[in-house]
Formats: C-alpha cells, sequence, structure tokens
C-alpha cells in the first residue's frame, strides 16, 4: 500500500466534488428550474452560474448570451405548452376539450410561475420570426378544438385569442392574490363554459 501523501489529510481519499459537466441542454433546464423559484427579472448569466456551482464565463461556452438563453427558454416553453394542450384535448371536443384544455392551461401556470412569465414576454408579432411562428403555433390545438364550433380560418384564430386572453386575466388575477376571498375554482369553471357557450352561438 502505497504511503499517504502528507497534503492528504487522514480519512480523506477524493477531492472536492466537482460540478456536473455544462451542456446547453443542462443549462436550459436549470434555466426553466431557477424560473420558477426566482422569477423572469432574476435571471441572469451570474445568478444562474451560482445555481450551477460555476462561473458566468463558463456559461458562455454553451449560451451567446443572456438573451440567447431566455429566448431558448421561451421556446422550449411554448413548445412543453404545445404538448400539453394536445394531449389533454386528444379524442376531445366542443365543451370537453374547451374545459380540459383551460384547466391544464391554468393548473400549468400555477405550477410553473416562472415558466409562465416567460410565456407571455414576447408579442405575437415582432422581429424574431421563429418565435412568432412558434407563439402562433401554441393557439394551434385551441383553434383545432373550436374547429368543432364552426369556427375555422380567421375566425377560429381570433376566437382562440379571445379565449387566451379570458384565461390569461383570470390566472393573473388568481397569481396576485386579487381573488384569495372568491371560490375561483367554481367562477374559473362558469366562465369557460361560458365562453364555450358563446362560441356555440357564434
Amino acid at each position: 500500500m502505497p504511503p499517504r501523501s502528507e497534503s492528504q489529510p487522514a480519512g480523506r481519499t477524493r477531492g472536492p466534488a466537482r460540478t456536473a459537466r455544462l451542456s446547453r441542454e443542462a443549462i436550459v433546464n436549470a434555466a426553466l428550474t431557477f424560473l420558477d423559484r426566482e422569477g423572469w427579472d432574476a435571471l441572469t448569466i451570474n445568478a444562474l452560474a451560482t445555481q450551477l456551482g460555476t462561473k458566468g464565463p463558463s456559461l458562455y461556452n454553451h449560451v451567446d448570451s443572456l438573451e440567447d438563453l431566455r429566448r431558448t427558454v421561451r421556446m422550449r416553453v411554448i413548445g412543453d405548452i404545445i404538448g400539453m394542450l394536445n394531449n389533454v384535448g386528444e379524442g376531445r371536443t366542443r365543451d370537453d376539450a374547451v374545459v380540459s384544455m383551460a384547466s391544464a392551461y391554468r393548473s400549468y401556470a400555477h405550477h410553473h410561475p416562472g415558466r409562465y412569465s416567460a410565456f407571455t414576454r414576447m408579442p405575437l408579432g415582432g422581429d424574431d420570426p421563429e418565435y412568432t411562428a412558434a407563439t402562433r403555433a401554441a393557439a394551434e390545438p385551441v383553434i383545432d378544438v373550436l374547429a368543432s364550433y364552426g369556427l375555422e380560418g380567421e375566425n377560429g384564430f381570433f376566437a382562440a385569442l379571445e379565449f387566451w386572453s379570458a384565461l390569461h386575466g383570470f390566472v393573473l388575477l388568481e397569481m396576485t392574490g386579487v381573488m384569495d376571498a372568491v371560490d375561483t375554482d367554481a367562477v374559473f369553471t362558469d366562465m369557460v363554459l361560458r365562453l364555450a357557450a358563446g362560441m356555440e352561438r357564434r
């Protein structure tokens, strides 16, 4: 057995744990977790690097800038929301689909407040064609359901936008505590059914 090095204390055979190997995927995943805990405005390269147990410059080997990271995070969130809406809407039509999608959307916002904030940070139209296309794609699952009410084409898109506006407004009021004294579950269900009834009449 070789003698222990004088610089190595007794009972210690390994040095401190190393930081997990960084990659773009690992950084984006960490950013998503960071968002839900700290919020959108707190997301910076240095703050995220601290969470990852490294220094800010190390992240620049995998992301070009803070804006690059934030854009990538937004695109990931949009993809997650599209997948969620497609899953809950599969095999459903009309009121059944609308209520299920609305409930899933509300649940996502409450369970992932930071990610939800990222989802609503940029306009539907803008200087980023890929992002614009992605945000419009997020409406497609709802538009598909609205087609079962006979709303198609431009009418379907605007109806989906109206539907989203109602859900977003409700979620924000809940998250800011404005409706703490109200049975929000009952109000939410009633609102969604009223929206569905309006689609039926249109």
